[in-house]
């Protein structure tokens, strides 16, 4: 496992982890407009939109920096697969 610590990257031999950007929006907005997501969530939005998106992605890099919590986009070989989210708490 390698951890960069500036790009806030984790590599492993099978998967990236980093943090979501502005970027993944669309892609995070066409994985979470799902209504079987939406009915076994407690906070997902249905309809989900890119303004969900960047709303949800925009408190991220804070979170991180303030050792509050961890999301990160699973984004292996350039594709989102998912996200994960630790908890410092």
């Amino acid at each position: 496992m390698i951890y960069s610590k500036t790009e806030k990257i984790i590599d492993t031999n099978r998967l990236r982890l980093r943090l979501f950007h502005e970027t993944d929006a669309q892609e995070v907005a066409k994985l979470c407009n799902n209504y079987n997501l939406y009915k076994n969530t407690l906070y997902l939005p249905y309809p989900y939109s890119i303004e969900d998106a960047l709303s949800w992605i925009k408190n991220h890099l804070g979170n991180f920096n303030n050792d509050k919590y961890f999301e990160f986009a699973d984004k292996t070989r350039g594709v989102l697969y998912g996200a994960i989210a630790l908890s410092n708490h």
